[in-house]
């Protein structure tokens, strides 16, 4: 995927189109509408910059990310460029986004990815050989979490704020968004540290599962497309508890997404908030448990549809897994004991902890990390 939009889709002033054209002979999005949203998903840009380092990480490796770093760095000047405001580091103006639509202000939702996506890029320069790119966006990285800190913070968790002449269409405004805090959410699992005041993130999560976790649908107006109904129990996308829901919200505030309850229940259990990630994912697995919905399809859009693909991070959450085979270096945060899958780019097996010792054993694959040289990994418990 990674190198399909480096390769293929990436356009020569270096911002990614958020779909692609196949046969990909033929020109890609391209200074042409694109639907849904019509300009490139400023969301999905940062979210690419995240994803090359959790490939570079999971597998592929010194050489694969020097090849593709060239491309990260156009990337990332063409984001900051066009949408971060440098006084401030936060991003600004009309903000394309894969809800299919334009968010506009400024916002934790693309605030997050950006912080992530700001440390994802630094540390990725320092392991290319690029320490001063480097020390400059981690300069902007903590300008910009400082701003959306003071921007945002409304007392109880991150709201949106616009400014003079931004749209109010597709907005939440004053709204609890379930996704207000994804970003944090890719630093626990790429070790990208804290994003934003700690003590903040775990106040504004359990917001989150306190007004968006409903458990009755009975007579619910769905505005778009109805994922959880009668006496289900599922995390809405936004709801407005102190008041002031737009006349037209954002795309989507009323459904239930299992990608979203994988992501905010993942966060949970990665801040020690065991009782609410358990209460989402209760609702989560309820509704797919085989009677009325299939537990090998939990849909969104369509059938097998990719953002449910986030409850493998719920899996890696719930032991603490980090893994960094360029490192090899496995962490885990779990009681003795304790037997936890894994999967890394050469096989997959389980880990096997017995007090402060950690043994990897091998179920199928190769027995060490590509690139290790040995079968001796270091671990940290």
């Amino acid at each position: 995927m990674r190198e399909t939009e480096f390769d293929i889709t990436q356009a020569p002033e270096g911002y990614l189109p958020h779909r692609v054209v196949a046969p990909v002979y033929l020109r890609q999005f391209w200074d042409q509408p694109i639907g849904g949203p019509e300009e490139p998903a400023l969301d999905g840009m940062v979210g690419s910059v995240l994803k090359t380092y959790r490939e570079y990480r999971g597998g592929g490796g010194a050489a694969w990310l020097a090849r593709y770093w060239p491309n990260v760095r156009r990337l990332m000047t063409y984001i900051r460029q066009k949408w971060c405001e440098e006084e401030t580091g936060l991003l600004i103006g009309i903000q394309p986004s894969t809800h299919d639509i334009d968010l506009a202000g400024i916002n934790s939702y693309l605030g997050t990815l950006w912080l992530a996506a700001l440390r994802a890029a630094e540390e990725m320069a320092i392991r290319v050989g690029e320490p001063e790119w480097a020390a400059e966006h981690r300069m902007v990285f903590e300008r910009s979490s400082a701003s959306y800190d003071e921007a945002l913070w409304n007392g109880e968790y991150y709201q949106q704020q616009l400014r003079d002449g931004d749209p109010t269409d597709f907005q939440w405004l004053t709204g609890c968004l379930s996704d207000q805090l994804i970003g944090q959410w890719w630093a626990h699992q790429l070790d990208l540290g804290q994003l934003l005041p700690a003590e903040r993130v775990r106040a504004a999560l359990r917001c989150v599962v306190r007004y968006n976790l409903r458990h009755d649908f009975e007579g619910f107006a769905h505005g778009y497309r109805v994922y959880a109904d009668q006496a289900d129990a599922g995390l809405l996308m936004c709801s407005w508890p102190l008041g002031g829901r737009p006349e037209v919200p954002t795309r989507y505030a009323d459904e239930v997404w299992t990608g979203i309850e994988y992501q905010v229940a993942a966060h949970c259990l990665w801040e020690g908030l065991l009782e609410e990630a358990d209460a989402v994912l209760e609702a989560l697995w309820d509704r797919y448990d085989g009677r009325r919905r299939n537990p090998y399809n939990e849909i969104e859009c369509g059938d097998h549809y990719a953002r449910a693909m986030a409850g493998w991070t719920v899996l890696e959450a719930m032991a603490g897994l980090r893994h960094d085979e360029p490192a090899c270096l496995v962490t885990v945060r779990s009681g003795p004991d304790a037997v936890l899958p894994i999967v890394t780019s050469t096989g997959w097996g389980h880990l096997v902890r017995e007090a402060d010792r950690l043994e990897i054993v091998l179920v199928s694959g190769l027995s060490r990390y590509d690139g290790c040289g040995s079968t001796t990994v270091r671990a940290r418990c």
